[in-house]
This record gives structure tokens, sequence and C-alpha cells, in this order.
């Protein structure tokens, strides 16, 4: 066992795009039955916490150098999704762009940049009402 102190550090972003909600494999009946008004394509001005962990560096005093992490997710996420339309998006060929799955996709996505020993969670919200966290598929 270690002794050296660990932490977590959330850093919010924000983001605006598109999607509806729609199954190919579905008839139109079925999709609007399911999912109603949402079968519109419609937009949510999206709100992005991610979290990272790990030891503190005991010279920075920091677990990891936000500003980093700003480029990283900025570069990565937000400059991806931003004002576009999620449904066109390659992350969402064969599933709807809900959620949870922009959940999944912004983790797919930054695990490779970040870790999975250090990224921690995403939790996106879609309004003030409405997140979801995510911690990754073996979480």
């Amino acid at each position: 066992m270690t002794d050296e102190p660990r932490a977590s550090s959330t850093r919010r972003f924000a983001f605006s795009a598109a999607h509806r909600y729609w199954v190919d494999e579905w008839p139109r009946g079925e999709n609007e039955r399911f999912f109603g008004r949402l079968t519109v394509p419609h937009g949510h001005n999206y709100t992005l916490d991610v979290t990272v962990r790990g030891p503190i560096d005991p010279q920075t005093g920091m677990v990891i150098d936000l500003a980093e992490l700003k480029r990283i997710v900025g570069e990565t996420v937000v400059d991806r999704f931003d004002h576009a339309d999620l449904n066109a998006d390659a992350l969402f060929r064969g599933r709807v762009p809900t959620t949870e799955n922009i959940a999944i996709a912004v983790w797919d996505l930054l695990v490779p940049k970040l870790g999975a020993d250090r990224l921690w969670q995403v939790r996106v919200w879609e309004d003030p009402t409405l997140f979801v966290d995510y911690r990754g598929p073996d979480a």
C-alpha cells in the first residue's frame, strides 16, 4: 500500500449539438410510439464534467495539469461535437445518440488520451434536470 495522497479532479466543458432518437430497423410508427417528439431533430446545450483521479504530484500539487486536460477534452470531444448533428457522427452509427450513449462515446474518445487508470468518470448533462454518469465498461 502506498502513502502518496490521491484525489480526483473534475473539469467542466460545454458544447451544443443536435440529435434525434431513431432506430433504423424500426418502422416509423414504432419509433414515433416509443420516442415521441424526440424523433424530430432538436438540440441541447450539453454540459460535460470529466473527472480524472490519481496520485497528487508532490511538485505541482495536482492530479493532472488542468490546462492539459482542457486541451485534450477540447480537441477530442468539444471540437468534434460542438454544433454537430450527433446522428451523423460515426460514433453513433447503429446507436441512438441518447445521453447514455453520448457518455459512452465521450469515454471511448478520452480513454486513449488519458488512460483507463486515470479517467474516472464522465458526466453528461442534457439539461439542468437530466445527466448520466459513466465510469467505463467495467464499472
